[in-house]
């Protein structure tokens, strides 16, 4: 089952772990090509595309001994 036009977002770098369509558990690495502007790597087995994304800044506050702050 080849799926050549997916694209996954994953938030890890730089390797991008996944259950392959086999069952085996592969890691895919992330690289960014020339002239593109994401980091992105493609599995050879199951040719699924996946893209980073830098996670954003989480805007809970978050209590500690010196009072609430910002994450």
């Amino acid at each position: 089952m080849e799926n050549s036009s997916a694209v996954r977002t994953v938030y890890d770098f730089p390797v991008a772990g996944h259950l392959c369509t086999d069952g085996a558990v592969r890691y895919t690495r992330l690289a960014r090509r020339p002239g593109s502007v994401q980091t992105q790597g493609e599995c050879p087995h199951c040719h699924i595309t996946f893209q980073y994304r830098k996670p954003l800044r989480s805007n809970v506050r978050h209590f500690g001994e010196h009072g609430a702050t910002l994450s």
